[in-house]
């Protein structure tokens, strides 16, 4: 695959996210030369018109990427589940957690994400022993980057199941994770996933509607190194066959 671009979107409110701004939306997609314009037009589309307001600070960063730098993964497997409340969704969540991390660290991730005084832009990076939070950054986070699908394919699925489950499937491809608990900071959109044994496991209701507050938590296993992780996460580039 030649003439591929890594093109990435950051957004805020208030000024840049390192001035204090509050984050809006983030994005990024890996395309063809040729598609360039379209995407970022869709980008900054992204950015200006968001549930959670509208950016006055928009970033923008495009790089080549060269074939030889790229590792390719099957996309992981879904798992589509069926819940009445965030109650019944949080207890479903904990219990398919508990089978790679223990009780204490399932605990500890959603008394994280329960508290968060705002949205992180990365991922909390979490103990999956000892439930210690390594991050150290505690509102930036580990920002997984650069991935995407393979070229054109497509599955039956909206825009947010789709980015989450290229972000899952490259976290569940990085040596050392061995689960991830997310739900989304969009207030109009309530689901989130557990990602862990290979399976990308789809619940409804993990927050209230309307709720702007979302995160994510990745379990480590700390016999592997945290920056070979953090490294994988932040800068390997992935592209997901479907």
């Amino acid at each position: 695959m030649m003439g591929l671009y890594s093109i990435r979107m950051r957004g805020a409110e208030g000024g840049p996210h390192e001035e204090g701004g509050r984050h809006i939306s983030g994005a990024e997609r890996i395309v063809e030369e040729s598609d360039l314009e379209s995407v970022a037009s869709s980008l900054i589309h992204r950015a200006l018109h968001h549930s959670k307001g509208k950016s006055d600070f928009i970033n923008i960063r495009i790089d080549a990427v060269h074939d030889e730098d790229i590792t390719y993964v099957d996309c992981i497997d879904v798992d589509e589940h069926e819940t009445a409340s965030v109650k019944e969704s949080h207890e479903l969540a904990k219990n398919l957690l508990q089978s790679v991390v223990s009780h204490k660290a399932v605990e500890n991730a959603f008394t994280e994400l329960g508290q968060l005084p705002g949205n992180m832009r990365g991922a909390i990076l979490m103990d999956a022993n000892t439930g210690v939070r390594l991050d150290q950054d505690t509102m930036r986070g580990v920002r997984v980057s650069h991935m995407d699908a393979c070229g054109n394919e497509t599955r039956s699925m909206n825009v947010h199941m789709r980015e989450a489950l290229v972000l899952a499937t490259k976290v569940q491809s990085c040596p050392g994770i061995v689960g991830e608990l997310c739900w989304s900071d969009d207030p109009d959109y309530t689901v989130g996933y557990v990602a862990c044994n290979g399976i990308y496991h789809r619940i409804p209701n993990m927050k209230e509607m309307g709720n702007p507050i979302g995160g994510r938590v990745f379990f480590v296993d700390t016999n592997r190194p945290i920056r070979e992780i953090v490294d994988y996460l932040e800068n390997t580039t992935v592209l997901v066959r479907w």
